[in-house]
């Protein structure tokens, strides 16, 4: 077995079972991602943090916008060099996870901090400004955001799937309908049978939009992507399998920290 159990039944069986063996954690791109909304309206740092990704992270946190900052937690910068580690090995990831929480807690805190009199903040100054991130795991090309292990799941706020298929019942070409669709904003495809895909947009109008524009195409037959029961969990544990490298970083952060 590639796993050590089966999944689940269910996912609130799931969460329960995550929780168990992880009570806290957290998922710096999902992290990143509500960063970003609320230093949009700051002209200063609204540039800071441009990626999501790991390794685009870590060296956005290497800059002196984020380095610079007052009480900074020491942290070696060459990880790698250290290590004798590259990206993608699971130790190197580890601590690159940590590095970035670290460094994002910091700037987090202190930007969220007013007092005049700024001091050298503890760890759970950290955990206190993070605590609406904990257990909160991001989702890639799902109907949520994220969901949340230990409380509700967020009110879907994502665009339904819409499912394209060749009215002249040829191969469907994923790399074809992303070139015509991108027309209409920063589309995902994915091939669902020989005939068919799905497309996500980013929005809920640029959907409704694309529906009226195509709606007497010669090509595709576009419409509103109904999953029935046998989409939603298995494809919400699926999404779960991109965010679930971050919990040998957070072991990591609680190892170095409490050592």
């Amino acid at each position: 077995e590639i796993f050590y159990k089966p999944l689940p039944e269910s996912l609130a069986d799931f969460k329960q079972e995550m929780i168990s063996e992880f009570p806290a954690i957290y998922d710096t791109r999902h992290i990143i991602s509500n960063m970003k909304v609320e230093l949009r309206k700051d002209e200063k740092y609204k540039d800071v943090f441009k990626g999501t990704s790991l390794l685009s992270l870590y060296e956005e946190c290497r800059s002196e916008n984020v380095k610079g900052m007052l009480y900074q937690p020491q942290i070696s910068d060459n990880l790698g060099e250290e290590c004798g580690m590259r990206e993608h090995d699971a130790g190197y990831d580890s601590c690159l996870v940590g590095h970035v929480f670290l460094r994002l807690a910091h700037f987090y805190t202190l930007w969220k901090y007013n007092s005049p009199s700024i001091k050298p903040f503890h760890f759970r100054d950290y955990l206190r400004e993070f605590s609406r991130f904990e257990n909160c795991l991001n989702l890639i090309r799902s109907a949520l955001s994220h969901i949340n292990l230990s409380k509700e799941d967020p009110e879907n706020k994502r665009p339904q799937w819409l499912l394209v298929t060749e009215r002249n019942k040829m191969e469907m070409n994923t790399q074809h309908v992303r070139c015509v669709f991108s027309a209409f904003g920063d589309v995902s495809v994915r091939k669902l049978s020989k005939h068919s895909c799905l497309v996500a947009m980013p929005s809920i109008g640029m959907a409704a939009g694309l529906l009226v524009e195509m709606q007497n195409h010669m090509k595709y037959r576009v419409e509103r992507y109904d999953p029935g029961n046998s989409w939603g969990y298995k494809s919400v544990g699926l999404a779960l399998i991109g965010s679930l490298g971050l919990v040998a970083g957070c072991f990591f952060i609680k190892s170095r920290i409490f050592k």
